[in-house]
């Protein structure tokens, strides 16, 4: 990432962030290519690389004035992609389940690239694994169009994308308390949608974001988990309008912007955050080099965690 050099596990230390990929996407009952992703997202942070290295290593926030250095080694490591078996599931679940478990006992702070959304399930259940050894409560906040609170399909099983948030709920490493679900529209599962009633699950819609704003939502779905929680955040991009992210599996009518996607994160990045995903990209919808809208946002979002990342930890280091 970044034009920076690829790294080992080993190298990594406390405070940096660890960059990995997850190229799966054998649970995807849409349009295949999301395995890509990881690789297409790389590209995408090398040409931002080149763009603000040739203006020099220190940069300015226009919205903050705050003045940012680009990533150097110090601060991000970009470990490659995760071990995964496309045949295996429960190989690849262990798989993913023990990486994410080791970054965090190295003390970085995990942004995975999927590969669709249901990698996010072993990947949580690492990520509440550590916090437990931690003694600290683990939450989670998906930004997503849908629920992924469905069981079965009638075609791949359970090893489903649209079962990730349940499997998540199912098997209980979280509390429900501590979930949130941010961004759901349009049309859903009526069963999914009558567990959302039953259970009392926390959820901020499309509607409520336009009646009030990204930015109080989110602040409002950081509140609804508690300050007393790590907090595991997945962003499935396909919470995005479809006019500005056609490269997913299946394009939604209404959504969040970029903005305000970027500004969702600008906040929980200020906040108990030790994980992050990104997923749902598919380049193969868009074949073509150019544009990569979807691709280009996830570096920038990504670029922007580490960069503030640094430059907190070089304020904390200097005091």
């Amino acid at each position: 990432m970044f034009r920076l050099p690829r790294r080992d596990l080993e190298d990594l230390r406390e405070g940096m962030v660890a960059i990995a990929g997850v190229s799966y996407d054998y649970s995807s009952t849409g349009r295949w290519g999301a395995r890509i992703a990881p690789e297409k997202i790389r590209e995408m942070s090398l040409i931002l690389g080149s763009i603000y290295e040739s203006i020099g290593v220190e940069i300015a926030d226009v919205a903050t004035g705050q003045i940012l250095q680009f990533p150097t080694p110090d601060d991000v490591a970009d470990i490659g992609d995760l071990n995964i078996y496309p045949v295996d599931w429960p190989k690849t679940e262990a798989s993913l389940r023990t990486a994410i478990t080791e970054i965090l006992q190295r003390g970085a702070l995990p942004v995975i690239l999927g590969g669709d959304h249901f990698v996010s399930y072993p990947l949580v259940l690492g990520f509440s694994d550590v916090m437990a050894a931690r003694g600290q409560k683990a939450a989670y906040i998906q930004f997503s169009c849908r629920f992924d609170l469905g069981t079965k399909d009638p075609a791949w099983g359970t090893v489903w994308r649209g079962a990730t948030a349940r499997r998540i709920l199912d098997a209980g490493p979280i509390d429900q308390r501590n979930m949130v679900w941010v961004g759901v529209h349009g049309y859903v599962p009526a069963d999914q949608w009558a567990l959302v009633q039953e259970r009392g699950l926390k959820v901020f819609t499309l509607q409520d974001i336009r009646r009030s704003s990204i930015q109080e939502i989110t602040r409002r779905a950081l509140e609804s988990v508690g300050t007393d929680c790590s907090i595991y955040v997945s962003v499935d991009v396909d919470v995005l309008d479809g006019a500005y992210a056609g490269a997913v599996d299946r394009v939604t009518f209404g959504g969040l912007t970029p903005v305000e996607l970027q500004d969702a994160v600008e906040i929980l990045r200020k906040s108990n955050v030790g994980a992050w995903d990104f997923v749902g990209v598919n380049p193969l919808v868009n074949p073509t080099p150019y544009p990569r809208n979807c691709e280009h946002l996830v570096s920038t979002i990504i670029m922007s965690l580490v960069m503030a990342r640094a430059r907190a930890r070089k304020g904390e280091q200097a005091s």
